[in-house]
């Protein structure tokens, strides 16, 4: 008896064909469970973006229960569809992609397999929506147009349901933006009614019946589309978050050719063409320190309001986007911890954010979304609305930060607003890690007072000579004589008022109380003496140089002491003896002055004095 070897790889090539054939026969065996006894298709191209919604009633004709039912689209849509739901009563329904079309789908045909909350019984009826939201299926012709040029697009689809099962009555209406429409196929058949279009009478078809739908009108609304969406949320425990969204916005549409008038564009409705001058966004109510910037300077002003429910800003343009133009910018601001972070059991805080743009009428081919927690945040997980959003992890450094903190980075293709839903991020952060921050701040200040105050006392001289010796007791007697200033000052303000008492003196009583209050002034001046006298036998043993010159200073404020005296006594001797007080004043000016002079040059010599 022979054995034979069947290596690996020919094992799991024998698998792989095994599960595609029962693939292709679960897929066949699909297509005889369900007939569709009536489908009614309503294709709204309203909006930038197009929106397809099948009323479908269809029967159980297998032999048993059925919880999922394939719905599928041509290849010109499939790739470009942002938002799939099946709906039983408003009720969403679990959609899943399929790996492989079921056998006998045309080429290039996706399909997906929608899962029944409640199977379907034997012979029993289902009656559900399947709607579908795709952008970028609208294709302008012509391609280019001038700033005064309506824009047309045409738009291609199947008049049919594309299904894998029998169809035995259907309709297929298509909602325009306006009633201007240059062409429609299949003719047979259709009628035009305004801004409508309707198939009526489609009749029964067979399992994926092909036949292609176009429709060629005017759109009268911008294609705003933001080709590049980057958000960054930073969570601060101190009490904000930080939004900051990048943009890359263009107009989708029309390419403009020829030249731009801002005159035309202003005056006339025609020259705005298929442009937009501003975006609108609905930011949380609680939104505050709004800001936005670009690099050309394209956004030249805004307009916010604050309500109840939302803060709306409009962001205008200097130049409105025509067609195919585009422009770049940031917008960001700040909300409160309250309302976006939740504490949860365990310990564990919970961040509630949207997932993408607040502007309306736009969407997004490429959105992501930055999660910046703080440093030092465990046990990280999210809980994301669809399926298709792709997750990975990245470090972002700012102040005082030693090992980075976590950012959970998002990304998700063709988002439209509808998408815009609440995402949630569960994550551990203790008060420990809160206080990292504040005492690695007040560690650094303490070390740096603490060295400062080192240096300051540490001696770096490598010698001592004689002349460094002298440099010191000549710095230490400078600051005594710093304290000898002031006394010096209170002597110049006894001078002073000496002065004015002699001014003061205008009659006999006053001259004869000025002895009195001379020497009332005078007494205050002795304490002030002992204690310059203690002063200066300091700075003697430090600097005899200085000390004869502080000496000689402190003379010369005795010298004006007693000139001071001189004045008040003469001028109380003339009003003894009946002299007028202006006539006693008069005789007595000249050396009132300068003795005013002498006190001033006295007090400058102090000051210089005290300063080397």
């Amino acid at each position: 008896m022979g054995i034979l070897f069947v290596s690996n790889a020919e094992k799991m090539s024998r698998l792989c064909t095994v599960l595609v054939l029962a693939a292709c026969l679960v897929a066949s065996a699909a297509a005889a469970d369900f007939v569709i006894e009536n489908a009614s298709r309503r294709i709204n191209l309203k909006n930038t973006w197009a929106k397809a919604i099948d009323t479908l009633k269809a029967k159980n004709t297998a032999g048993s229960d059925l919880s999922n039912f394939v719905v599928c689209y041509p290849g010109s849509l499939a790739p470009r569809i942002a938002v799939l739901k099946v709906l039983i009563k408003k009720e969403k329904q679990d959609v899943a992609v399929l790996e492989q079309a079921p056998q006998g789908a045309p080429s290039g045909v996706s399909c997906y397999q929608a899962t029944f909350k409640s199977p379907v019984q034997k012979d029993a009826i289902v009656e559900f929506d399947v709607v579908a939201t795709v952008t970028g299926v609208f294709r302008p012709n012509p391609a280019s147009i001038g700033q005064g040029d309506k824009q047309y697009v045409e738009y291609y689809d199947n008049l049919y349901l594309l299904s894998p099962y029998e169809v035995t009555e259907q309709s297929s209406t298509v909602l325009l933006p306006t009633s201007d429409v240059k062409s429609y196929s299949p003719e047979d058949g259709a009628s035009k009614s305004g801004s409508k279009v309707s198939y009526a009478k489609l009749g029964r078809q067979a399992p994926w019946a092909v036949q292609e739908l176009q429709v060629h009108f005017q759109h009268d609304k911008p294609f705003k589309r933001i080709n590049s969406l980057v958000r960054e949320i930073e969570v601060s425990h101190w009490g904000n978050i930080y939004v900051e969204e990048t943009y890359e916005i263009q107009n989708a549409g029309a390419q403009h050719t020829g030249k731009f008038s801002r005159m035309l564009y202003a005056h006339s409705q025609e020259g705005k063409g298929n442009s937009f001058p501003d975006v609108r966004a609905h930011l949380p109510a609680a939104a505050h320190s709004l800001y936005y910037k670009d690099i050309i300077g394209n956004i030249s002003s805004s307009d916010t309001t604050h309500t109840s429910k939302e803060t709306a800003i409009e962001v205008r343009l200097r130049y409105p986007l025509m067609g195919g133009w585009k422009t770049d910018f940031t917008l960001g601001y700040s909300v409160p911890l309250e309302g976006f972070l939740y504490r949860r059991p365990k310990g564990k805080l919970r961040l509630l954010m949207e997932l993408s743009t607040s502007f309306n009428d736009v969407w997004v081919e490429q959105l992501t979304t930055r999660v910046v927690l703080p440093e030092g945040a465990k046990h990280i997980k999210a809980t994301l609305p669809y399926p298709d959003i792709q997750q990975s992890w990245d470090k972002k450094f700012t102040y005082l930060d030693t090992a980075g903190r976590p950012v959970l980075v998002l990304t998700k293709a063709n988002v439209v607003p509808e998408q815009n839903k609440h995402f949630a991020v569960d994550y551990s952060f203790t008060f420990t890690g809160m206080m990292r921050e504040p005492l690695l701040l007040i560690s650094v200040f303490a070390a740096f007072f603490a060295a400062v105050a080192l240096y300051s006392r540490l001696d770096f001289t490598i010698t001592r000579d004689e002349k460094w010796l002298e440099a010191q007791a000549h710095d230490k007697a400078l600051g005594i004589i710093q304290q000898l200033t002031g006394y010096w000052d209170s002597e110049a303000d006894v001078l002073d008022r000496l002065v004015k008492l002699a001014h003061s003196v205008s009659n006999r009583p006053l001259a004869d109380a000025a002895p009195a209050n001379r020497q009332a002034l005078e007494s205050e001046l002795r304490p002030l003496d002992e204690q310059s006298k203690v002063l200066l036998s300091q700075v003697e043993a430090l600097s005899p140089k200085l000390a004869a010159a502080a000496r000689s200073h402190a003379d010369k404020g005795k010298v004006l002491l007693v000139r001071a005296a001189k004045l008040l006594s003469d001028k109380s001797e003339l009003i003894r003896k009946d002299v007028a007080a202006h006539e006693a004043s008069t005789r007595l000016a000249a050396a009132t002055l300068q003795l005013e002079e002498a006190i001033r040059e006295w007090v400058d010599e102090g000051a210089k004095m005290a300063q080397g």
